[in-house]
């Protein structure tokens, strides 16, 4: 077994991965998801949430 087969086999494995993942990104059922992911972004409101009563100041 050479080297250069090792490398090979891993750039198609390496290719097939990507494939992959492009397959379930691009798939039609997840669309709904990344679409409630988008506007999640857009719908927040930017506003810090403190949980104690000091405002944020440091102790």
């Amino acid at each position: 077994m050479d080297v250069n087969w090792a490398r090979s086999l891993f750039t198609v494995l390496v290719f097939i991965c990507f494939m992959l993942v492009l397959y379930i990104v691009m798939n039609k059922r997840n669309k709904s998801n990344y679409d409630e992911a988008s506007r999640s972004i857009i719908e927040d409101d930017d506003t810090a949430h403190d949980d104690n009563d000091n405002n944020g100041a440091a102790r």
